[in-house]
């Protein structure tokens, strides 16, 4: 089977809009908690929830994904994301303000979002993609996620702060316009939803196996198919659990610790905060040119226990000399560590999973991926978190936390486990 790249590259380019989208969602909301609305505990106990109804919804993902026409996945999902959007857009306008529950309703909807997006792109890409050009397709896909990542943080920061503020942030006098309601960037979500959805159609996918119609017993019974598929791999079992910390643990500090770091610690505003996830996601885009030749020469397991090792470093220098360099410099780190894991995990997964069971195994490794952020999020939420310097703790815990996930890859790399 040949790759076949020009449907691989027609569809990330149909899904540019969508992520521009998801972009502005998860810099916007969780910031004007924080800085607006002054409640980010409130915030991440919303976010708490929704996480955890999302344990049960990833889980019926997978088998969504594994039985049914993945690219009408893609549809449906953009094409619901844009009526959400659209709604709270016309809530806002012509009924209630600013209501907080609704604005964690769009927040609800990018995180339910991203929960069945991505298993189901990467299910197709491993299906249209020939097996020795697993690494360089999954880092050709890092890279047009993140610069769709760095496209939005930066659209996201400007529209929030206004002209003025970053003419007095960069100097840029010809940037003078009004900053943006956060219920226009809502508007402008819907619409970019659609585009997606738009774009989809034209893109010329057709699926290997016979689809089935599918009833609960069947989805319980394909579930249990894949649970046992683990059982029988420990190996995978292990490396896909211990893998996904930094994943879980950036998540939770993307949302509940970074907004209150940036305000309280670094005593800056959301242009800080958004070019946090620029230089990100450049660090992103270098990982995606360096890993696959650093896979080539290294052991997935080695080189994921490094990475996940050097993530807990950067986040300690950065709570260790909070300022601007070292904030920066860490996240850029970040940024490259993240990527590479992503890389070399769903590499070492295309390796290892049949295709029919990529969607089902990927979501169950996402429900407890979903599982510890919910744990995470709810601690974070106590008000105690948001006060002062205290957000220094949670990263405490973070670091902890991600050094305690290392031990079973070690263990796993010492036994040789089958």
């Amino acid at each position: 089977m040949q790759t076949q790249y020009k449907t691989i590259i027609l569809l990330l380019i149909s899904i540019i809009s969508a992520g521009l989208a998801q972009g502005l969602s998860i810099i916007a909301i969780p910031w004007y908690f924080t800085d607006n609305l002054n409640q980010s505990s409130f915030f991440s106990l919303g976010y708490g929830i929704i996480t955890f109804f999302g344990l049960f919804w990833g889980l019926y993902a997978g088998v969504m994904i594994d039985n049914f026409n993945r690219k009408k996945i893609l549809l449906y999902i953009n094409l619901c994301c844009a009526c959400v959007f659209g709604g709270i857009y016309i809530y806002f306008k012509f009924i209630n303000g600013h209501s907080p529950i609704i604005i964690l309703l769009g927040f609800g909807a990018c995180s339910l979002y991203y929960m069945i997006f991505f298993p189901n792109l990467y299910a197709i890409t491993q299906e249209l993609t020939n097996k020795k050009d697993y690494v360089k397709v999954n880092s050709l896909i890092e890279l047009f996620i993140q610069t769709i990542s760095i496209i939005a943080a930066t659209i996201c920061g400007l529209l929030l702060a206004g002209g003025e503020e970053f003419v007095n942030y960069f100097n840029l006098s010809f940037l003078e316009f009004k900053k943006w309601d956060i219920r226009n960037l809502f508007l402008l979500n819907s619409i970019l939803y659609l585009i997606t959805f738009t774009l989809l159609m034209f893109v010329d996918y057709q699926p290997r196996k016979n689809l089935s119609n599918h009833n609960l017993q069947k989805t319980l019974q394909d579930i249990r198919e894949a649970v046992s598929f683990l059982i029988g791999k420990k190996n995978i079992l292990i490396y896909g659990v211990a893998s996904q910390i930094v994943f879980a643990f950036l998540i939770v500090e993307l949302f509940s610790l970074l907004p209150i770091f940036v305000k309280n610690c670094l005593n800056e505003n959301v242009i800080t905060f958004s070019l946090a996830d620029v230089t990100y996601g450049f660090g992103a885009l270098i990982a995606g040119l360096i890993t696959t030749k650093t896979l080539k020469k290294s052991n997935k397991i080695d080189f994921t226990i490094l990475l996940i090792m050097t993530a807990g470093y950067s986040f300690f220098l950065m709570i260790k000399f909070p300022n601007l360099n070292m904030f920066f410099a860490s996240t850029f780190i970040i940024g490259v560590v993240n990527a590479s894991i992503r890389i070399t995990r769903m590499s070492y997964f295309f390796d290892t999973i049949p295709n029919n069971l990529i969607g089902r195994i990927n979501t169950i490794f996402n429900s407890v991926n979903t599982l510890i952020r919910g744990v995470l999020i709810l601690i974070f939420s106590m008000t105690w978190f948001a006060e002062g310097s205290n957000v220094i703790m949670g990263y405490k815990i973070g670091i902890y936390i991600l050094i305690l996930f290392t031990l079973p890859l070690m263990l796993m790399k010492k036994q040789k486990l089958n």
